[in-house]
């Protein structure tokens, strides 16, 4: 699918330009409700990586991009760098900026200050540089934005679960965070700082079984392998559940009929597909 461009913007300019729109738009959650559903039939939008369908992903332009176009809810994905340096990037290598196999892990944040984080996506945001937790917190702390905080699999790391936690926790944003992970042991180190901070369980392969083996309050699912057997077993549970990543409206209304209560998008604007 091509690249869809809401409008764009700078990184100076769209970071600047978050702290005017917190006055304009409403708090309300952003629901999709296309014309032909139900009127009952409502779903979360979770801007993915930001608003990655027409920004650089996981970028402070993405994150302001979302929050722009409406999207109540950012998710972004979170690693550490060799140095220590918390920072916002997704892919297990950084093949998409050098055209190497390296890691974040192999690299001091300094050495990746010095890489592009945009100009693979379009020129207009050549200038971008991967973001540290910190300048992501700042940004969304200006908004009322609630945040899905992505712990990717970094490996066997016993204070990366706390550390992600208490940056979070500086900006007195944990009401409105929750923590997301394919690894159980991260989320469950995070349940033992604090038993009542909600959790989402990644989830490659949808089984009904999630809610059992893995207690959460969000469950995260791949949309091919979700079914109504398995969204019926998660609110059972009085949990709920979301999915991943539908990329047009007809995908998006059968989600709805499903039965889920959140989508996680690149699109944050389906409007403008």
């Amino acid at each position: 699918m091509g690249k869809i461009h809401f409008f764009k913007v700078g990184r100076t300019i769209a970071v600047s330009m978050v702290a005017l729109l917190c006055s304009f738009i409403v708090a309300s959650e952003f629901f999709y409700l296309p014309a032909d559903a139900d009127e009952d039939i409502v779903v979360q939008i979770v801007a993915h990586r930001g608003y990655s369908g027409a920004y650089p992903e996981n970028t402070l332009s993405a994150f302001a991009g979302a929050y722009a176009c409406g999207a109540k809810t950012v998710e972004f994905d979170v690693r550490k760098t060799k140095d220590g340096e918390l920072v916002i990037y997704h892919d297990d290598t950084l093949e998409r900026l050098t055209g190497d196999k390296t890691t974040v892990a192999d690299h001091t944040y300094e050495e990746l200050l010095q890489l592009d984080a945009g100009e693979w996506f379009d020129r207009d945001y050549s200038r971008e540089r991967i973001p540290t937790l910190d300048q992501t917190l700042n940004l969304l702390s200006t908004t009322n934005m609630r945040v899905f905080c992505e712990l990717k699999n970094i490996g066997d790391d016993p204070d990366f679960a706390r550390q992600v936690y208490e940056k979070c926790a500086q900006y007195d944003m944990l009401g409105r965070i929750v923590f997301l992970s394919f690894n159980y042991d991260y989320l469950s180190s995070i349940k033992e700082i604090n038993p009542y901070q909600p959790i989402m369980v990644l989830a490659s392969f949808g089984k009904s079984t999630l809610p059992t083996k893995y207690p959460a309050e969000y469950y995260g699912v791949n949309m091919k392998t979700l079914t109504p057997k398995t969204i019926k077993a998660i609110h059972e549970a009085g949990s709920k559940v979301y999915t991943y990543a539908p990329e047009n409206k007809g995908q998006m209304l059968s989600l709805q009929r499903l039965g889920v209560d959140g989508v996680i998008t690149d699109y944050a604007d389906m409007s403008a597909l």
